[in-house]
């Protein structure tokens, strides 16, 4: 049947926690076509175990569960999302299993005596921080007794050992203000990952709940790693809504955008997307959600109910929220020279600033792929040198322009803002964000706001991601 064939996503639950840590990837997922598999680990939940190993015998259910699936199925495409300690099980198995097509690994530990080290010196864990050798000796005991009664070395578990030789296309997550396992060791581990790779840093902890706009990214991965499309969505219905009695703090109402209506002419929009209105009896944009779209695409608005907007007015009236051009940064350039303190090496190396968004966060040389924020930069960033202007190549756009973008997937011009550089040259766009646009891209799909120039866009063979 259809459920035996359409992709599935295996949860990996973290420490303390057990099968139901996946309600998150519930109203992400099966929106989307893509079944959702998970377990309790070893000494976790109703499973079987007397100890916990954070990720060394786990990683073995994991491919347990794996093995299982494709044994049902063999042909079917199989992906691994993991949390903390389940993120770490994804990391250490994925370069087992390179046939394995997608994995999103959330707050990953690097090294767990790494992490124990870290900790022990924590005032929030630790109300007196303990001496470094009075850490080692403790590590030692604790070492002796782990191998003696549990039977592996915590030595051993440790992700940054694997993640060079792994295949599997990875997405990595991790909050700023994470400080059980800290965002250094997400950012070290996605420098190291030798596979196809990207990386989201968000607000938040540890344990907090996942902003929607991350998951949606989650979403549309494991679409792009599955290689399938999301079904379209019933008239009506609000995709992301299931009977089941969600947690507080787990958001059931998600909805993905990718869940797009194709029915009839097709609309511009998705349920619930938030988006702004131009309103006549106000004489300015509102902002408003996306409430209802019917099957000849024609959309309704929380603020204007019982009246639906065909694809002429969704051009003229309605528009995707916007970035503001007051939000740039003026505080970095591109070729800036700077000291970086890689928390790998443990100590402060230079680097090069080739790479700016508009929320004035800066991708470096030794760390491509990833963008600090401003609480990054001000622990291990500093300013050596400025980068000569001359350097970078000449684009037709900066950072804030608000430009007009071509959309194959919906054959018309939308409204966009430039909101990433880099020195080679290439652009970023608020509704293309994570895709990094190269001259011939500029020239084709890119133009000025009202510009009647033509475009071949719509003719590329390329492959373009749904906005």
């Amino acid at each position: 049947d259809q459920d035996a064939v359409r992709p599935v996503v295996v949860y990996c639950h973290g420490n303390s926690s057990c099968r139901l840590g996946a309600l998150e990837a519930v109203p992400v997922l099966l929106p989307l076509g893509i079944a959702l598999c998970t377990f309790d680990c070893s000494g976790s939940g109703k499973s079987d175990g007397e100890y916990v190993s954070l990720g060394w015998f786990e990683r073995d259910d994991l491919a347990t569960v794996v093995t299982t699936i494709r044994s049902a199925n063999p042909g079917r495409a199989v992906g691994i999302w993991g949390r903390s300690m389940g993120a770490a099980s994804c990391l250490m198995h994925a370069p087992r299993d390179s046939s394995i097509k997608a994995a999103v690994v959330d707050s990953p530990f690097g090294d767990l005596e790494e992490l124990a080290s870290e900790l022990s010196s924590n005032s929030q864990y630790m109300p007196l921080a303990l001496p470094t050798f009075v850490v080692s000796m403790a590590l030692e005991l604790v070492r002796g007794m782990v191998q003696q009664k549990a039977g592996f070395n915590i030595s051993d578990v440790s992700p940054r050992q694997h993640v060079g030789s792994s295949e599997v296309p990875a997405m990595f997550l991790a909050a700023r203000a994470d400080d059980f396992v800290p965002s250094s060791h997400t950012l070290d581990l996605h420098a190291a990952y030798s596979g196809e790779k990207q990386i989201l840093l968000f607000e938040g902890d540890h344990n907090s709940g996942r902003p929607k706009d991350v998951l949606y990214r989650v979403g549309q991965f494991f679409l792009q790693q599955f290689g399938v499309k999301a079904p379209p969505t019933r008239p009506g219905r609000r995709p992301g809504c299931f009977d089941i009695g969600l947690p507080a703090g787990h958001s059931a109402g998600f909805v993905p955008m990718s869940a797009r209506n194709r029915g009839g002419t097709g609309g511009l929009y998705n349920l619930g997307d938030r988006v702004e209105y131009m309103s006549v009896t106000k004489g300015s944009w509102v902002t408003t959600v996306v409430v209802n779209i019917l099957d000849d695409g024609r959309v309704e608005l929380g603020v204007k109910r019982g009246v639906f907007f065909d694809l002429e007015e969704q051009q003229t009236r309605i528009r995707p929220v916007r970035v503001t051009v007051e939000s740039v940064g003026e505080a970095w350039h591109l070729n800036d020279m700077v000291s970086y303190n890689s928390s790998t090496l443990k100590e402060w190396i230079e680097a090069k600033v080739v790479g700016i968004n508009i929320h004035n966060e800066i991708e470096l040389d030794v760390k491509r792929g990833c963008f600090l924020g401003a609480d990054e930069q001000q622990k291990r960033v500093k300013l050596l040198e400025r980068g000569a202007a001359e350097a970078v190549p000449l684009t037709k756009w900066t950072i804030g322009s608000e430009v007009e973008y071509h959309s194959k997937s919906f054959g018309c011009w939308t409204p966009a803002v430039v909101v990433a550089a880099d020195t080679a040259g290439r652009v970023q766009l608020d509704v293309k964000f994570g895709v990094w646009m190269g001259a011939e891209d500029q020239d084709t799909k890119i133009r000025a706001v009202g510009s009647e120039v033509e475009t071949t866009a719509s003719q590329g063979s390329g492959e373009e991601a749904s906005q």
